[in-house]
C-alpha cells in the first residue's frame, strides 16, 4: 500500500505540476497502510512520511490523490 500511495503521489506530481496534498482511502486500505509500517504509531507520523493527509472515505474504492485546499491542520483526526 504504500509504495502504491507513493507511485500515486510521483505520478500526480508528473502530470499536474505539483504535488498532491490529500489521499483519499477507506478504512480497509488505512489498516494495511497502518500494518506496513508498524513502528509508526501516530497518525501524524504517518501523515508526515507519506507527506500528504489522509481523508478516509467509504466510497474510496482504491486510493486517489488530490489537491485540495483546507486549513493547515490535517484532515483526519485519529
Amino acid at each position: 500500500m504504500l509504495s502504491h500511495i507513493v507511485n500515486l503521489v510521483n505520478d500526480y506530481q508528473v502530470v499536474h505540476g505539483a504535488r498532491p496534498n490529500v489521499v483519499y482511502m477507506n478504512e480497509t486500505h488505512y489498516g494495511y497502510l497502518r500494518e506496513e509500517l508498524p513502528g509508526v504509531r501516530d497518525h501524524d507520523n504517518l501523515v508526515a512520511i507519506l507527506g500528504v493527509d489522509i481523508a478516509l472515505s467509504d466510497e474510496a474504492i482504491r486510493p486517489q490523490v488530490a489537491t485540495v485546499r483546507f486549513a493547515s491542520e490535517n484532515i483526519l483526526v485519529s
